[in-house]
């Protein structure tokens, strides 16, 4: 302290003798320093601001933000589902019907295991001796073979000539050699639903058959299906816009080597994915599906869909996650009584008028602007467009913007909390991409999303899947 006060005075005496021989210098000497020392604070400020930023990505995962589960690296969260403990005890319910094996009456094949002697007493046993009989029943796989069909038309000759005539083969019968329908279907079905790679089908089939199908064989069959399914697409177009409320999502693929876009529009009974080139509305415009649809869709905030002519909804599950980052990671106490309000609304939507709820939605918001004052930085010299904006007025921005569109599964039953529907139609497509790479070609990608279009439609709609796909690789499809 001594030394400090010491050189304090030494830094006054010299100030004094430098303001009474040049005092202009020492003016000008300060307003140097007070504008280094602006710009050093606005530096620091930016500085500050962008290690939030940083921390705030490392801090992003699966459970707070948008971000897949997949970019979660090593570093999972831990596991807090966003869904609710229900009133129900776990497995099945009263009143609910279980399922198990039944016994046949006409069983394929019956074993016998008679006695020949007495265990007991020695003597011969004989059928008149048999009182009744103990059934069990085995269910197993039958050996796998591959039945060889022949087709067989007979030449005749023309009386009286030397020409000959004979019958047509039956439809779809071309080739000395070739695979029927079902074998067909059954590679549609191990590569489009159950997503094998082609190397892992063609060892099954070898294993079990005998045959290894080659890549070509799997790809014509595909190929077969698809082109049978054009009446099928036709009738999603046909059916998808008169719905009352629609799903739609997008998500990023890759198609030999580059990123491109597979857009989904779906329904509780419909699922049409497309691929496309485009995120935006040239691809919407290019499924013939959104620009005549007049009802309600739920989706996940992207800005494209704001510009169809018809009312939105949008998902609370993207919405809560990001609430939790800003409650969280932020302290943001608007982000916490904001979740509590979404959660009750969908526990008890009838708890309140939707008046009311609405105006404790915007007193929410007003407390998170209150809770964040923004003051617009000065706009340095040449700089064009707007001013980049803190995460959470970005957010603030979003909710008091849509507000109705964020709170219509209050005043519309039909309308559902999340947009999960159309999640759950296009996640077969990153599983896929997980386990096989991308698609080589833009056919490939045609193939697989129609092909997934019709098999996800069968299963909403009861289908089996293996009995829909042999009637459109045998050209006749569902639902045309």
């Amino acid at each position: 302290m001594e030394n400090k006060s010491i050189l304090n005075t030494v830094e006054r005496s010299r100030l004094r003798r430098l303001i009474e021989q040049d005092s202009e210098l020492v003016i000008d000497l300060i307003l140097e320093l007070k504008a280094q020392n602006l710009d050093l604070r606005t530096q620091v400020m930016q500085l500050a601001e962008k290690v939030a930023e940083l921390e705030g990505r490392l801090n992003k995962n699966s459970r707070n933000s948008s971000k897949p589960p997949g970019s979660d690296g090593y570093k999972k969260p831990n596991p807090k589902s966003l869904r609710k403990k229900g009133k129900r005890k776990n497995g099945g319910q009263f009143g609910h019907r279980g399922k198990t094996l039944e016994m046949q009456k006409d069983p394929d094949k019956i074993v016998k295991y008679k006695l020949t002697f007495c265990p007991i007493t020695g003597r011969r046993l004989r059928d008149r001796d048999i009182v009744g009989v103990v059934r069990r029943q085995v269910f197993e796989l039958p050996e796998p073979k591959l039945n060889v069909i022949e087709h067989r038309v007979y030449k005749y000759r023309v009386p009286g000539s030397n020409q000959t005539v004979q019958k047509s083969f039956p439809d779809g019968v071309q080739a000395p050699t070739q695979y029927g329908f079902k074998f067909c279907c059954w590679l549609v079905y191990l590569s489009d639903y159950q997503l094998l790679p082609l190397n892992r089908i063609s060892q099954m089939c070898a294993d079990l058959y005998g045959y290894g199908a080659n890549e070509q064989t799997v790809y014509q069959s595909r190929k077969r299906c698809y082109g049978n399914l054009e009446k099928f697409e036709q009738y999603l177009k046909q059916n998808l816009p008169v719905a009352s409320v629609l799903h739609g999502d997008e998500t990023g693929i890759r198609i030999a080597g580059k990123r491109q876009w597979l857009h989904c529009v779906s329904d509780e009974k419909h699922t049409y994915l497309e691929v496309h080139d485009n995120r935006g509305m040239k691809a919407i415009e290019a499924m013939e599906v959104l620009p005549k649809f007049r009802g309600i869709l739920v989706h996940d905030c992207w800005a494209t869909y704001f510009r169809l002519d018809c009312e939105h909804s949008l998902c609370n599950a993207h919405l809560i996650r990001e609430l939790i980052f800003q409650k969280e990671e932020c302290q943001q106490e608007w982000a916490k009584n904001m979740e509590k309000l979404l959660w009750q609304a969908y526990e008890n939507p009838y708890k309140k008028s939707l008046k009311d709820w609405q105006d404790q939605y915007s007193q929410i918001v007003e407390q998170g602007y209150k809770q964040n004052p923004y003051k617009p930085p000065p706009r340095k010299k040449g700089q064009r467009g707007r001013c980049k904006k803190p995460q959470v007025l970005n957010l603030l921005e979003r909710f008091e913007k849509h507000r109705d569109s964020v709170l219509r599964f209050i005043e519309n039953a039909e309308v559902p909390f999340t947009n999960n529907q159309a999640e759950r139609d296009i996640r077969m497509v990153k599983v896929q991409q997980k386990i096989s790479g991308c698609f080589r070609s833009w056919q490939g990608a045609r193939i697989f999303a129609r092909n997934r279009s019709y098999i996800s439609t069968a299963i909403k709609q009861g289908h089996r899947v293996f009995d829909a796909l042999f009637n459109a690789v045998s050209g006749n499809p569902c639902f045309c």
